[in-house]
């Protein structure tokens, strides 16, 4: 249970009430879907008002309590409405999750108002008609295999928490965003945990928690948005890893992303997926992530890690500099050509013996 203090819940409200995305009964509907809390919709009376429907959201929500040992109801209502708001909104709902220990706040990214990939929904709909959607069934089984390797990132400094994703590249070698970990002094309280999922009857699954390894392997590149960490334990020995090699992208071509969206279990985004631009280190893409995606891997058709996703919203193309809302990754090869040496030769090594 929550107990927000009256100024708090005031507050609160009034950010809410004011959402175009919370102004219907079905729009309602999808923000709580969308939080994980579909289970819960049937108890809720959703009409009316704005003011009236949002008040009653957080009420119910506040006396739920929790739905997992570290995730209150409100707070996952809250993660998720972090993407629809303003950056001084996006701190006001951080201080709630804080204060309140609802939840880890994710890490915060661009704010997305819009999609807009091609210029015309007719080019859209003439690709998804035009090309063959079959698969062997055994491309469900190796999306399962690779995503065993995805991690749930909680990052917690001094002063605040965040969350993201990252994925192995050898036995202890996790790479992530920069802006997820952007240096050593936050992995003292920084966890790894893996196979934060549910199963297919919506059952939360056995989670395995990491650290960073004392005095381990920690290189960043801020420009490039990664951070590569060692961890202790060697998860890989139980989760597998990717190789870091480079592969090829095109225009047209489909991505699959698997993520920790909102700090949410683990989650992917397989449908429709189409880039829209290669080049400047980067591959560009219309997909569905949110905010705590940061740092999952992004996948070709193949399920080859193609680039490591890390922005999305008004982003320029790099040699065009034209903004379109899409997301955003780094191109693995570009990972590659900036790691040093001997981060090179170790990934290398470990190539032959991954999924």
């Amino acid at each position: 249970m929550v107990n927000l203090e009256a100024q708090d819940r005031k507050q609160l409200i009034t950010l809410l009430k004011d959402l175009p995305e919370l102004a219907t009964e079905r729009s309602r509907q999808q923000i709580l879907e969308l939080a994980d809390l579909k289970q819960l919709i049937p108890m809720m009376d959703l009409s009316g008002a704005s003011f009236v429907a949002v008040s009653g959201i957080v009420s119910y929500l506040s006396n739920y309590g929790r739905l997992t040992y570290e995730n209150e109801a409100l707070g996952l209502f809250l993660n998720t409405l972090k993407n629809l708001v303003g950056v001084q909104q996006q701190r006001f709902l951080d201080m709630l999750l804080t204060k309140y220990d609802m939840m880890t706040p994710i890490a915060a990214l661009p704010i997305i108002n819009d999609w807009r990939g091609r210029e015309t929904t007719k080019d859209v709909l003439e690709k998804i008609i035009g090309e063959n959607t079959l698969r062997p069934i055994s491309f469900l089984h190796q999306g399962l295999e690779v995503a065993r390797s995805v991690a749930y990132i909680g990052v917690r400094s001094s002063q605040e928490r965040w969350s993201g994703t990252g994925f192995l590249v050898a036995q202890d070698l996790l790479l992530t965003n920069n802006h997820v970990l952007p240096n050593s002094n936050l992995l003292t309280d920084t966890i790894f945990r893996f196979n934060y999922e549910d199963n297919f009857r919506g059952e939360a699954q056995q989670t395995y928690e990491y650290r960073a390894k004392p005095n381990g392997i920690f290189h960043t590149n801020q420009v490039l948005d990664y951070t590569l960490v060692q961890l202790g334990g060697e998860p890989g020995k139980k989760w597998g890893w990717l190789p870091l090699t480079s592969k090829a992208i095109t225009i047209g071509s489909r991505v699959n992303i698997i993520q920790h969206p909102s700090g949410q279990p683990k989650q992917i985004s397989l449908q429709n997926n189409f880039v829209q631009y290669v080049g400047g280190h980067v591959v560009q893409y219309i997909t569905c992530t949110l905010q705590g995606s940061s740092g999952s891997p992004v996948f070709n058709d193949c399920w080859q890690l193609v680039a490591l996703h890390h922005a999305g919203g008004n982003i320029p193309e790099p040699t065009t500099q034209q903004r379109y809302f899409r997301n955003e990754g780094i191109q693995i090869e570009s990972i590659l050509a900036d790691l040093p040496l001997e981060l090179v030769n170790l990934v290398k090594a470990v190539r032959n013996t991954s999924l």
